[in-house]
């Protein structure tokens, strides 16, 4: 355990229902990097060994199916079964499983925060209405900065170095977003159904709202707090029920 940041259990796993659906807090990594190091995935199969016998696409993550920043607090899943792990991978594909995040941004819209230099390409335009906007974000996505702790948005108008480095598929982020009387913060939910690292919010940055209290796309702001949630999930079971968890 790292401080107190414990993991709390939503759903415990079943033979009916096959997965774990607990919320990490802020600060405790999704998964370990080497067998048995502090992580939400690791507190989780001590309590549910049964997770330990999933095979997954990293030997140390197990069954984990959804991942989260360190630095976000939010939903994550796990499989208890390899049936269900396989059968999750093919949902993933079929873009079913939505994953919905909560966020408090600053508004940058028109300013200057966003530059060239920084390695993020022309902005999208958001059309707003009485405060109120909606938006899909579309980009592929390659590492940057010292050590790729980030990513940029890659555009077909970026250049060939960018293109050359960005992956293959483009990730789309839906944004729906209330700004406050002064236009000064935007409340947003998003919604994605496959992630790049950092997808949500380095689109959210891009389009000049980036998210409160951000250490890598906020990084004028004086916030301690980072105002990030990822706070649902859903997706098709195998029976025809959806599956739906939220906070």
């Amino acid at each position: 355990m790292i401080g107190n940041a414990c993991i709390s259990i939503l759903h415990e796993p079943s033979d009916s229902e096959p997965f774990l659906v607990l919320f990490k807090p802020r600060g405790l990594p999704s998964a370990p990097l080497n067998e048995n190091d502090e992580s939400a995935y690791t507190q989780a199969e001590k309590m549910f060994p049964i997770l330990h016998n999933v095979v997954g696409k990293k030997k140390v993550e197990h069954g984990l199916i959804h991942r989260i920043d360190t630095d976000t607090e939010g939903l994550l899943l796990i499989a208890s079964s390899q049936n269900f792990y396989t059968y999750m991978q093919g949902i993933q594909k079929a873009n079913l499983f939505f994953k919905t995040y909560r966020a408090v941004c600053n508004v940058r819209i028109n300013s200057d925060f966003i530059c060239l230099e920084d390695g993020f390409p022309e902005s999208p335009c958001i059309d707003i209405y009485d405060n109120v906007f909606s938006c899909t974000v579309r980009s592929r996505f390659r590492p940057y900065g010292i050590g790729s702790k980030e990513v940029r948005p890659v555009v077909n108008s970026s250049g060939k170095a960018a293109l050359k480095k960005s992956s293959p598929e483009i990730y789309e982020t839906s944004v729906n977003g209330t700004f406050n009387s002064e236009r000064t913060i935007c409340n947003v939910s998003c919604v994605i159904t496959k992630g790049y690292r950092h997808q949500v919010r380095c689109h959210l940055a891009w389009i000049g709202l980036p998210i409160k209290g951000d250490p890598l796309y906020s990084k004028s702001t004086s916030e301690t707090a980072f105002y990030f949630t990822a706070c649902g999930l859903r997706f098709p079971f195998y029976d025809g029920r959806e599956m739906s968890f939220s906070l």
